[in-house]
């Protein structure tokens, strides 16, 4: 048994939210069981008289789990839905990965490249491009030439992780600052926090993320 199914069980009983991929809150209702055998989660109906009917076999949903009471942890898996009773549905789980402590230690290696641009906006400031390690949640890490300082405010912008994806700009502060083995000449590995990001934006970057290491899997 994975953690994540470890997790699960331990939290039967959890709120738990049901979303199309689009973020639309579909129902709450509650983490009934879990059979491990087919990884099937069974979500029983919170509120309201019956869940959404009419659904087709195996669409693809998002669920967050709240793993704890005051709604601080959240449990991010995503399945299809086999059963669509009145009351409940059951969902099979797929590649799901767990995201505890408000998701921030989801990070996915990325290859991708963007421009990073001094100060809190691009309009009239200096720019550069660089070359992404890995995006989180939380914050990005790259790799530059460019000397950049901790605590110097950045945007980083034109990061598109996967294709036809959203493009991203995001408000950064240098956190972290580490020379990169064999490197090019004068590359540095930079660690950034974002300034302000949205829950609306985190969703969307953690189903980029997602989707990233679901092709990863595939291709092992």
């Amino acid at each position: 048994m994975t953690n994540i199914e470890t997790t699960i069980k331990q939290n039967i009983g959890a709120l738990c939210e049901v979303h199309r991929l689009d973020n639309h809150l579909m129902f709450a209702g509650t983490v009934q069981a879990y059979d491990d055998e087919n990884k099937d989660l069974t979500i029983v109906i919170r509120k309201g008289s019956e869940t959404p009917q009419g659904i087709v076999y195996r669409t693809p949903v998002k669920l967050r789990v709240h793993t704890d009471r005051q709604l601080q942890s959240v449990l991010l898996l995503y399945g299809l839905v086999v059963r669509c009773s009145v009351d409940f549905w059951k969902i099979t789980l797929m590649h799901s990965f767990s995201c505890l402590e408000r998701r921030g230690n989801f990070r996915q290696t990325v290859f991708a490249e963007a421009v990073v641009t001094r100060g809190t906006d691009e309009q009239g400031n200096s720019s550069s491009p660089c070359r992404m390690i890995d995006v989180s949640l939380s914050g990005l890490c790259f790799r530059s030439r460019e000397t950049y300082f901790p605590g110097e405010q950045l945007v980083v912008s034109a990061l598109q992780l996967r294709q036809d994806g959203p493009i991203y700009t995001f408000g950064c502060t240098v956190e972290r600052i580490q020379p990169l083995d064999n490197a090019r000449s004068g590359e540095m590995r930079y660690g950034c926090s974002y300034n302000n990001i949205t829950e609306a934006e985190q969703d969307q970057l953690f189903h980029d993320l997602f989707s990233l290491q679901i092709k990863a899997l595939n291709q092992l």
